[in-house]
């Protein structure tokens, strides 16, 4: 099975276990001039699959093919001999390992540009790169010295060690992963739309603003990029004769082009839900699908929009269009009853798609096929944002819980409690028909009946400890050490997720690394759930 591999690591078939498996070994891979010819070798398949367009490999420009178009990769450095021979195989070994063509030309011009500052990184010249590091911005030193980095521990270079310290000192990445909205602005913007449509008694009330309806029921399941939501066809929800539902994504399909690459997909199955969401669209907008093939009608969409431009002819609506019908749901519907929001962009949903994903056990193999993705790479940049979306469900589930604790327990809740010991004093022992004391407070169900084990994770627990201090701390320091645990479960669900082996040309991957994936991702969620619950019986200024 291919796997998922480094950049600079070399593999070898040593036996086939299966029809669906084989052995590899794996290396990683140094320069050594005595295997140049396994370089150009690598060059010349490199060239047969229509990778490389033009050149030889002893050239010192090669034009190599990037997504939209050819890319130039200049090899200037011929006066420091060895280097530049060597700088040419790490391209040739990082492009035949599928790493994306943009991504080398990028290391291959910030190394060469290394090269010449340094002479050929000459002892004497440390303090010239150091100086030019740093006048760059920090975005830019951290992508340059890993470039730098990463070749020299490719090429041992007599002073690499003394260039890769340097080079240490720029370790930090300046994130540019796309920040999400806060959490609760989310929930709320999910309710206000259930709500408005719970209340809407015509197919008018309706009509104006279900696209919006349409995007997040669709797009929160299934991670769809905006334009292609937007260039949804009529005709993209189907039923087979077995009752199960499939969708049709707008997607070009591409072959697999080689290890490590996928063939995208473009019908993906769906619940019963999103196809009836869609039958019930198709349906308030039947008197506008003469007008256009695409799903989302600009004509329906034209006829709420107050303008005095001339109106143009669109066969579908676009981003500016559904940024506009968002920004109007906020204005009219939303804001006039929840306050100012941080508002919703239509590529959040991607995102959230693709974490409910990952938190629910899904293979990388699994999530790129499903959310179109080439390369499986491309998912780590969705890794970051796990433990965002894990830590804002513990925080809503703990609110969750207090409200229905609150309700269950007393209807005259006073709202304006704000701690823990506040709310303990509020209630009596004569307020539970049933309790029994336990540790720090009491079960207001039968303790014979209990199947939880921990009082704190138990919803019939009530907080009322006889040492307030000593009851808080008990709370507080498992809420620590559950916190410690999700961060555990989280980094060891990335380790697992990258570490499967992955066939992605018969789109198989290795099953017990699946089985271990589904099991640290059901004792995340069950660590979640109990940190969520222990955190509920804390209010925010006590966590």
């Amino acid at each position: 099975m291919t796997k998922f591999h480094a950049a600079l690591q070399r593999k070898e078939v040593v036996d086939k276990l299966s029809d669906k498996s084989i052995l590899e070994s794996i290396e990683f891979v140094t320069f050594n001039i005595e295997e140049l010819q396994v370089y150009k070798d690598m060059y010349k398949e490199l060239a047969q699959l229509g990778f490389i367009v033009m050149g030889n490999f002893e050239d010192p420009l090669w034009l190599v093919s990037g997504e939209s178009n050819n890319i130039k990769f200049h090899f200037n450095n011929d006066i420091y001999g060895e280097i530049n021979l060597a700088l040419k195989c790490y391209s040739v070994q990082k492009m035949y390992n599928r790493i994306t063509t943009q991504t080398v030309r990028a290391n291959v011009r910030q190394i060469g540009e290394a090269i010449q500052i340094t002479r050929g990184f000459r002892l004497d010249h440390v303090e010239q790169l150091e100086d030019a590091i740093n006048h760059f911005s920090k975005h830019i030193q951290y992508p340059f010295c890993n470039s730098i980095r990463e070749f020299l521990t490719f090429y041992n270079h007599p002073h690499s060690d003394i260039y890769y310290d340097l080079c240490l000192n720029y370790n930090t990445k300046i994130s540019n992963v796309r920040k999400l909205p806060n959490y609760h602005d989310i929930l709320v913007f999910d309710y206000a739309l259930d709500l408005f449509f719970q209340s809407c008694t015509f197919d008018e009330e309706k009509l104006q603003y279900f696209p919006i309806f349409l995007w997040w029921r669709i797009t929160r399941i299934v991670p769809m990029r905006p334009i292609e939501f937007y260039s949804l066809h009529r005709g993209c929800a189907t039923i087979d004769e077995e009752g199960r539902y499939w969708m049709v994504l707008p997607r070009k399909k591409k072959a697999s082009s080689g290890p490590g690459k996928l063939e995208i997909t473009d019908t993906i199955q769906v619940n019963q839900e999103v196809f009836e969401l869609i039958e019930e669209y198709k349906r308030l907008t039947s008197v506008f699908s003469v007008e256009s093939s695409y799903l989302i009608s600009y004509k329906a969409y034209r006829k709420y929009v107050k303008t005095k431009t001339t109106e143009k002819i669109h066969k579908k609506i676009g981003a500016f269009q559904f940024i506009n019908l968002i920004d109007r749901f906020y204005d009219e519907i939303i804001e006039p009853k929840f306050g100012d929001l941080e508002r919703l962009k239509p590529g959040d949903t991607r995102h959230f798609a693709f974490c409910n994903m990952m938190l629910q056990g899904f293979n990388m193999l699994t999530i790129a096929r499903i959310g179109g993705h080439s390369q499986l790479e491309t998912q780590l940049h969705y890794h970051s944002h796990l433990d965002h979306f894990a830590h804002s469900f513990v925080h809503h589930a703990a609110q969750m819980l207090r409200m229905q604790r609150k309700d269950k327990w007393k209807s005259n809740w006073i709202t304006e409690t704000h701690t823990v010991i506040a709310k303990s004093q509020l209630f009596k022992a004569s307020d539970f028909q049933e309790k029994y004391r336990v540790e720090h407070g009491y079960c207001t169900d039968n303790p014979a009946r209990c199947k939880v084990g921990d009082c704190r994770f138990c919803e019939f627990y009530f907080f009322s400890p006889l040492d307030k201090i000593e009851g808080l701390t008990w709370l507080k320091n498992h809420s620590i050490l559950l916190e410690n645990r999700l961060k555990e479960q989280i980094d060891l669900m990335r380790y697992v997720t990258k570490s499967i082996n992955y066939d992605c040309e018969n789109f198989t991957f290795q099953q017990s690394g699946q089985e271990r994936l589904s099991s640290i991702c059901n004792e995340l969620r069950r660590v979640m759930d109990q940190k969520a619950m222990v955190d509920s019986y804390l209010l925010e200024d006590e966590l």
